[in-house]
């Protein structure tokens, strides 16, 4: 049936990319995938490309050849998997373009494949700026409030599950409303955006750092005892207190305490706010309280 010159007809048709395939090598294309190559026929792409699936661009969000094993053919797994799978390719001009695969076997002949290509671009862009709205802070692009609280019960649970030692640092800038009332609401976002850059450069990738709320901020440290959470409070403090640029001076007050078993997703906060509030006495200052 696929050597039938109507068949091509019925492919061109579709109007996505689609291919037949036995896993290895193409035995049909339409004119919407050889556009997307800028091929002007089936031919002269196998010439330059053994297997489109070596298109595939290797990329931890999406399907590409190191996701399985080589002596296992791409069509086989997908459709074992029998769940569509996320493709990355660059199109004629250099582009990425994201696509989703759809697979079925043929009819007549079951070692031959025709794989659906879906544009999804637009949809996936869309969506990670909706995840971005949804997970960071708009004004200092860290973590928002809602997404920190997801993450710690998560470290919370891995805490009580593994007793990994895990702190918390919350924080304040000192005197924020004078820098408002002075300055201006603009300077003082500036000064938001400048410590939260300051302190997400000195903090490992494993800690979460977000935005409570206001000047406000809150670092989770896992696997970290809370002495040397102290320690790291003290420094970024004293890389606040020394930091030089065009902005008003300012300092901050830090809070420091540790996760125990016995907290709940609450009980933590209210001890390093309490941790916070005594260190706003005397200000620019770190406060532990160990539980």
């Amino acid at each position: 049936m696929i050597n039938n010159p109507i068949f091509q007809i019925i492919m061109d048709t579709i109007p996505n990319p689609a291919i037949i395939t036995d896993g290895r090598q193409l035995v049909r294309a339409n004119k919407c995938f050889l556009d997307f190559f800028n091929y002007k026929d089936l031919n002269l792409f196998v010439k330059n490309n053994s297997c489109v699936c070596n298109l595939f661009i290797d990329n931890s969000e999406y399907f590409s050849l190191n996701k399985i094993n080589k002596t296992t053919l791409w069509t086989d797994y997908i459709y074992k998997e029998k769940n569509k799978q996320i493709v990355l390719i660059k199109d004629q001009n250099s582009q990425e373009r994201v696509f989703e695969l759809s697979i079925n076997k043929l009819e007549n002949d079951t070692s031959k494949y025709i794989v659906l290509f879906t544009d999804i671009t637009i949809m996936r862009t869309e969506n990670k700026v909706l995840e971005k709205m949804a997970y960071y802070d708009h004004l200092t692009q860290i973590y928002n409030r809602q997404i920190f609280n997801k993450l710690y019960i998560k470290e919370l649970e891995n805490f009580k599950r593994y007793k990994d030692e895990l702190s918390i640092i919350m924080l304040d800038i000192d005197h924020f409303k004078n820098v408002n009332d002075q300055y201006g609401h603009d300077v003082g976002d500036q000064v938001l955006v400048s410590l939260s850059k300051l302190i997400s450069n000195n903090l490992r990738l494993n800690d979460i750092f977000a935005r409570w709320g206001g000047e406000e901020f809150m670092i989770l440290l896992p696997r970290t005892n809370v002495n040397a959470a102290y320690n790291k409070a003290q420094e970024l403090r004293a890389l606040i207190e020394t930091q030089k640029n065009n902005l008003p001076f300012f300092t901050a007050s830090f809070g420091v305490t540790k996760v125990i078993k016995e907290d709940d997703n609450n009980s933590v906060f209210i001890r390093v706010d309490k941790a916070l509030y005594e260190a706003k006495v005397k200000r620019n200052d770190v406060v532990l309280i160990s539980e």
